[in-house]
């Protein structure tokens, strides 16, 4: 399964970074660029189990769906997985150098459906895309989380 994965430091609490991510789903609107829509289908606080719906644009194309969270470690671990849609599975890892810094960690592993691959025609293209995404999505979440417009 092709994936890409990005780390980045950010200066402020885990706690703040993990409660931001993962009580604030609908708010990946504002830092992670192909995804249109974020939306809660179940009530937070968010754990295994919580549900959302998503449309994420992946060059021009629009695939809907909905992922699960499968494991949910408070300042630590946040796994999500797609049920419908694309078929794919965010990693979100948080660590504390110390109390005022957080190293997130973001894999993403996906499947190319047939039917978007066949639309796009060059998976290293996809491939090198997804991989700027995240990085442009983790400097946007970075600069929230500094200037302090995290807050709800």
């Amino acid at each position: 399964m092709p994936q890409v994965q990005q780390n980045i430091k950010i200066d402020a609490p885990v706690e703040k970074v993990f409660a931001f991510i993962a009580e604030q789903p609908e708010r990946m609107v504002e830092w992670w660029p192909p995804i249109e829509l974020q939306e809660r289908l179940t009530p937070p606080p968010t754990q295994v189990g919580s549900r959302s719906r998503y449309q994420y644009n992946m060059m021009g194309i629009k695939v809907r769906g909905e992922h699960e969270v499968m494991q949910c470690v408070t300042n630590q671990r946040l796994y999500i997985k797609t049920l419908t849609g694309l078929d794919c599975a965010f990693d979100f890892q948080f660590e504390a150098p110390d109390a005022n810094q957080t190293q997130l960690t973001v894999r993403m592993e996906y499947m190319l459906p047939a039917s978007v691959l066949g639309r796009i025609l060059d998976k290293t293209l996809v491939e090198r895309e997804n991989l700027q995404n995240l990085e442009i999505g983790l400097t946007n979440l970075k600069r929230i989380l500094e200037q302090g417009l995290a807050i709800s």
